[in-house]
């Protein structure tokens, strides 16, 4: 194939090198710059694992590249309800687990591997500056993820979390359990993959140790699990406004999280990295095909955002009332209506994630 121009890409996490395999079968010189000095994103974040709702064979398609390797379909999940369980129905949401990192057995690896492999060249130690800007290519491809300073400098809104993390070997793989208390405004909840495990609790406000203390005495009378190292983090969100998804901004290319290709209500944000990754590339050589595609994917962020901030977030600090109302109904048959429900309709907008998305 002709070589075409260069590309220059900031951030190689998921998206970022979904781009960079992409535009490299299209011909194009990529570079890639990171702020780490590795691939696999920094220790703040990563290694990890994480749970998310995605449809391997479509999303494998669609990027191609086979993804199967490395997502493994989820076992177990578990909600609670302070002492209430529930058990969603798993055979009908897509669930998987996948790992991130550098470790052998990550997604990242995996992309990583294609993208040497092509030819992609790789500047680590290298962030975007905001001196850099106005000095940026044509085309340059923004994959930033979760930095607050990178929304600060590109002036996106976004919400602040704050959370608790703990890794490490599990000695278990695919479950996973959520765990809601009035405490936090989301959830707390681990993943387990490739006998590694992330849990992660958190919040869009601060979480104090009392709240940490509430949640490893539940995890060790409900799993038996103690996890004895915690460490406290802070990041971004694309949350904070309606139009907060966008391809395109002040001559740059967007994709990943800080586009936006998030899910507002669990906070999904793996498939969507994926996917606006291959789009973020097609911006490049095909504009209007990747615009149309981008609004496809996000179609339902808007309603999505709308009904997390306006009727859950209402009814979310009343953990007390929806544990009264499982137990009112009986938690099989709660199980049983969302199977049924899941197995003939769809969510209005994007629940449980991204897993559907190009598929209706």
């Amino acid at each position: 194939m002709a070589r075409q121009g260069k590309v220059v890409i900031y951030g190689a996490g998921m998206s970022g090198l979904v781009a960079a395999i992409d535009l490299s079968r299209h011909g194009y010189r990529v570079a890639v710059h990171d702020r780490e000095e590795g691939f696999g994103g920094g220790r703040k974040y990563n290694p990890s694992t994480h749970t998310t709702s995605i449809d391997v064979e479509r999303t494998s398609e669609f990027i191609g590249l086979d993804l199967s390797p490395v997502f493994h379909p989820l076992v177990s999940c578990p909600f609670y309800f302070h002492e209430t369980v529930l058990h969603p129905p798993l055979e009908v949401l897509d669930l998987h687990t996948v790992e991130r990192g550098n470790r052998p057995t990550s997604l990242d690896s995996l992309l990583f591997t294609e993208a040497t492999r092509l030819g992609v060249e790789f500047r680590f130690g290298s962030p975007l500056r905001r001196e850099d800007l106005p000095k940026l290519p044509d085309n340059t491809i923004i994959a930033c993820g979760l930095t607050p300073s990178v929304y600060e400098m590109l002036d996106l809104p976004y919400l602040r979390w704050y959370g608790w993390t703990s890794r490490g070997e599990a000695g278990f793989s695919n479950r996973s359990w959520i765990w809601l208390d009035e405490s936090i405004t989301e959830y707390g909840y681990l993943s387990s993959c490739n006998n590694f495990y992330f849990d992660f609790l958190f919040s869009t406000r601060h979480i104090d140790e009392n709240t940490l203390s509430r949640y490893r005495g539940f995890i060790l009378r409900h799993q038996g699990v103690e996890h004895h190292d915690w460490d406290y983090i802070s990041g971004a969100v694309p949350l904070a406004s309606p139009q907060n998804p966008r391809l395109f901004h002040h001559g740059l290319i967007l994709c990943g999280t800080i586009s936006g290709a998030m899910d507002p209500f669990f906070w999904f944000g793996i498939l969507g990295a994926l996917v606006t990754g291959k789009v973020a590339a097609m911006a490049v050589y095909d504009r209007s095909k990747a615009a149309e595609e981008f609004s496809r994917f996000n179609r339902n962020f808007a309603r999505a955002l709308l009904f997390k901030n306006k009727v859950w977030y209402r009814i979310r600090p009343h953990v007390n009332w929806l544990e009264w109302n499982i137990r009112l109904i009986g938690p099989e048959r709660v199980r049983k209506m969302a199977k049924l429900y899941y197995s003939h309709f769809h969510a209005p907008f994007n629940l449980p994630g991204f897993a559907r998305l190009g598929v209706y």
